[in-house]
């Protein structure tokens, strides 16, 4: 029995599936870079340093 009902499970061309993979991947990188962006920001506006870019200055 498969683990998927078969009124989902659809028909697909070799390698559509790894591109929708690839494609939702990219899309939550990029998800996690704003998030990121903001959460410097955020840590920025509370005069708050963080360790990589204290590190960084060292260097």
């Amino acid at each position: 029995m498969s683990p998927h009902p078969t009124s989902v499970v659809q028909e697909q061309e070799p390698g559509q599936l790894l591109k929708e993979l690839e494609r939702r991947q990219d899309e939550v990188l990029e998800q996690l870079d704003d998030l990121d962006r903001k959460l410097k920001e955020v840590l920025a506006g509370l005069g708050v340093t963080l360790e990589e870019e204290l590190e960084a200055e060292i260097l």
